[in-house]
């Protein structure tokens, strides 16, 4: 909790630049951008995240990796920051935490929709246009599949489960019956 707590405040702060000279879209993308390569290239991410390397050399290191990125000077100056209070491990909760700002900046919304079978587009863009209708936002849902739902679909997003598949309802049959 305090983790997530730190992470948007970090969040904020980056986005608080970006929204001041409009480039908070930009800064989302430079981020996944380094998120990638860090989670990728495992001794990056060491070496950047680990107090074992004297401080000055992880400085060099970072300065090096945002000059090859060409990273805007408030998306580098968070990283520094992250760098200097060894919280580098901390960079994907902010990512996360920054894109939730973007998206609520937007009137975006984003969930996930599980189904038992892969969906027609016009199905899924249906259940978006509905749901956006209901939450006052532009929904969109990643679509996975779990064939334990047996048919029909689950719905998760902005903190609201919608439950229509089979196996609920055969959950819930059982459970009036248990009662009578």
């Amino acid at each position: 909790m305090i983790r997530l707590s730190i992470a948007r405040s970090y969040a904020k702060g980056l986005f608080a630049a970006g929204v001041k000279d409009g480039k908070y879209t930009d800064y989302l993308r430079q981020m996944k951008e380094i998120l990638d390569i860090v989670n990728e290239k495992p001794k990056i991410r060491r070496a950047l995240a680990l107090p074992l390397f004297e401080m000055e050399k992880r400085k060099e290191m970072l300065s090096a990796f945002m000059s090859a990125l060409d990273a805007s000077p408030p998306v580098a100056a968070l990283l520094g920051l992250l760098l200097e209070k060894n919280k580098m491990t901390y960079l994907s909760a902010i990512h996360d935490a920054y894109g939730q700002l973007v998206d609520d900046k937007e009137g975006r919304i984003r969930g996930t929709m599980y189904s038992a079978y892969p969906l027609p587009d016009d199905t899924k863009a249906r259940i978006e246009a509905a749901l956006g209708e209901r939450l006052s936002k532009k929904v969109e849902l990643h679509v996975e599949e779990d064939k334990e739902l047996i048919g029909g679909l689950k719905v998760i997003v902005g903190g609201m489960r919608i439950d229509g598949s089979v196996k609920r309802q055969l959950e819930l049959l059982n459970e009036s019956m248990m009662k009578e």
